[in-house]
């Protein structure tokens, strides 16, 4: 799966989640530079493995065979 396939998931999904007002916490919408310049007090983020989990389970399908996750 290319990088950007998994960025096109992850918007979607936040995006449907404003669209039913399910709100998700601040470091949902982190990028790159947000999560390679985490606070201290972000630690736990990482040691809890906490964030966007997306997979096609090595189909190569993400739209027929995929899940996104957040955690």
């Amino acid at each position: 799966m290319k990088r950007s396939e998994i960025n096109q998931a992850i918007d979607y999904v936040i995006e449907k989640c404003k669209e039913v007002n399910l709100p998700l916490p601040p470091f949902a919408y982190y990028g790159v530079k947000e999560w390679k310049n985490l606070k201290n007090d972000e630690s736990e983020l990482v040691d809890n493995m906490l964030g966007w989990d997306v997979t096609d389970f090595g189909e190569n399908n993400l739209k027929e065979k995929g899940l996104i996750v957040f955690v």
